[in-house]
């Protein structure tokens, strides 16, 4: 069983007030100041595939790979009922596939923090190599370490209704400083307010921070050129006001 396991059938509704297409527009702008503004695209860990459709809708060749059947199961129903054509499939980041010759790769939502050592991260990346075309682009967020640090970790609550359903979801962390890495233990209250039933998920995502050197090594080991990175959703150097980073990196030669 993968992460997201229990969790895939409420996961959209837990993030439905994520901006998928405000996120969209920004990553192809970003693609955009870095000479790739059409082409092939691949979402490295597409999740239920909405990143994945907002690129399609504005005219990318678009494929997805995500581990999980679940999140993969849901991207092709939404594509389907959408009348758009993506090959879905599930596969494992760290394993490069069938995937060749795209203009860009990207890996949104933090997948670069869910490999939690230095060699996963180099897999991904080797991953995204592989799937590019020579000078093609690499976009991935991942949680800076500086603001990890700075800020620290806290007890989360999120409730959301969408009737007949009441999502509770409780975010209790643990910070493993030695190792730089959090475990989010998720508690999932999901109940059926008209059935008067509650079911509870657990689950816990182990997580990464990293810091830009680490990222840029394991890039420039990866076989590509240096990385430019950013506070998630500016172009501002990442900071401690913000977990969330970006970083930007061109496909160079062998890794």
């Amino acid at each position: 069983m993968t992460v997201f396991a229990d969790y895939a059938p409420w996961y959209d509704l837990l993030y439905r007030d994520k901006d998928y297409a405000a996120e969209t527009s920004f990553v192809e702008a970003r693609l955009r100041d870095h000479g790739v503004a059409s082409g092939k695209l691949l979402d490295l860990g597409c999740g239920t595939g909405l990143h994945a459709l907002a690129f399609a809708r504005r005219g990318w060749s678009v494929a997805g790979v995500d581990l999980s059947d679940e999140m993969i199961a849901s991207a092709k129903a939404r594509a389907a009922k959408a009348g758009l054509s993506i090959p879905f499939r599930q596969g494992d980041a760290c394993e490069a596939g069938p995937e060749h010759d795209f203009d860009a790769v990207v890996s949104l939502f933090h997948v670069a923090s869910y490999q939690t050592s230095r060699n996963a991260l180099a897999a991904m990346f080797r991953t995204a190599h592989a799937a590019l075309k020579p000078g093609g682009v690499f976009f991935f967020d991942y949680w800076y370490g500086g603001a990890v640090l700075a800020r620290g970790v806290e007890t989360r609550v999120k409730v959301i209704e969408q009737k007949p359903l009441r999502l509770t979801r409780i975010a209790q962390s643990d910070h493993d400083e030695q190792a730089a890495t959090v475990t989010v233990n998720y508690t999932l209250f999901c109940e059926e307010t008209d059935r008067g039933t509650i079911r509870r998920v657990d689950e816990a995502h182990h997580m990464r921070y990293w810091f830009p050197f680490e990222i840029d090594a394991a890039l420039a080991g990866s076989g590509f050129k240096p990385a430019t990175h950013a506070a998630w959703l500016t172009q501002d150097g990442p900071s401690s006001k913000s977990w969330a980073a970006y970083a930007m990196a061109k496909k160079a030669g062998k890794p």
